[in-house]
């Protein structure tokens, strides 16, 4: 018993970064882990994909290990993956789904992801976390993290990533349902404003309608 406890103790520690849209699912997360993990150490959550992104690539912020969702307003979390793992394999990234792992396993794996998890079951998710920070992966079909970059490494950066935080306000709005005149008033804007940012945003991401900007920005739609 004695041997047990000393080789838990002699655990490198593993900086955590999370994100979700979901407070709820944040909280959830950052619970579980602390509670089951003594080793972790979650240096921030943000229910932000662009906040998350900003943060993985910064290296006074970087964590070992991002945790993800997958279905998030902003940006999805494949979007996120792709676009961390493009730039750098520093960052190792578990996605977290509430959906069957089904859904985005293949696609989790071809963002860049090292391995996926249920997001309500709470073993799995630290059992994972350990492999993925120890440099292995967690699922079928999923690369490490210098394998992901090295295929991803020439890619350019997913177009959500040219939007303006003002137009990508605009987008997250619109993916809502809201019409041109609701996103005015919650952006505090006027109708014409507001139009300008939604006509910037659909041109950014490369297509000529809302129902193509709202399906790419939620990743119903892959794009590029």
């Amino acid at each position: 018993m004695h041997d047990n406890n000393q080789q838990q103790a002699v655990r490198p520690i593993v900086t955590i970064g999370l994100v979700d849209n979901d407070a709820f699912s944040l909280a959830f997360l950052e619970r579980s882990i602390s509670e089951l993990m003594s080793e972790a150490r979650i240096i921030w959550k943000t229910t932000s994909g662009r906040d998350a992104v900003a943060r993985c690539l910064d290296v006074s912020q970087s964590p070992n290990v991002l945790l993800t969702d997958m279905s998030m307003d902003e940006l999805s979390g494949l979007v996120v993956c792709k676009t961390i793992r493009i730039k750098t394999a520093r960052v190792k990234i578990l996605a977290v789904t509430s959906f069957s792992l089904a859904v985005y396993s293949g696609k989790a794996a071809a963002a860049g992801a090292q391995g996926i998890v249920p997001k309500s079951v709470e073993t799995p998710i630290i059992e994972a976390i350990r492999s993925v920070a120890a440099g292995g992966t967690w699922g079928e079909g999923f690369e490490t993290a210098a394998e992901a970059h090295t295929r991803l490494g020439g890619q350019r950066t997913p177009r959500q990533f040219l939007l303006s935080d003002r137009e990508a306000e605009a987008m997250n709005l619109c993916s809502r349902g809201l019409s041109t005149e609701q996103i005015a008033a919650e952006m505090r804007v006027n109708a014409s404003t507001a139009k300008t940012y939604l006509t910037r945003a659909i041109h950014k991401l490369g297509v000529t309608s809302r129902g193509a900007a709202v399906a790419l920005w939620t990743g119903a739609s892959e794009g590029e």
